[in-house]
């Protein structure tokens, strides 16, 4: 088999979203998460940073960091703000009721959102700079 044969990641998650409820429950429970992670990792990768020296300096265990940068686990409001204060990271996220796209992160973050879907119930956008 070619690898040009093989279906793109965005067709395969696609797929698993429309095809099974419990992956796209647990998707939309992660975004935050994932966003977040993205967010971190770029940052450490950035600034040629271990998790040990991030968690330094962020004044958390390395552990912690692991953790964050997992995608698995949703932060907590206080992390997010640690994360903000101690990295200089901008994090806006904005949600709104299902059928309505969230119109608080204008156009601009908009298009550089992290993540940006639609749930059974809400619409989400988590933009970072």
């Amino acid at each position: 088999m070619k690898l040009s044969d093989l279906p793109a990641a965005e067709e395969v998650l696609a797929e698993h979203l429309d095809s099974d409820p419990g992956y796209r429950r647990e998707w939309e429970r992660t975004a935050l998460a994932r966003a977040v992670s993205v967010k971190v990792i770029a940052y450490r990768a950035e600034q040629n940073l271990s998790q040990t020296a991030l968690a330094k300096r962020l004044q958390m265990t390395q552990p912690a960091v692991a953790r964050l940068e997992s995608g698995e686990h949703n932060p907590s409001f206080p992390t997010l703000l640690r994360l903000s204060g101690a990295l200089g990271i901008e994090l806006a996220i904005d949600i709104a009721p299902a059928g309505q796209k969230p119109q608080l992160i204008g156009k601009r973050a908009r298009r550089n959102a992290l993540e940006d879907f639609e749930g059974d119930r809400y619409s989400v956008v988590v933009a970072a700079a």
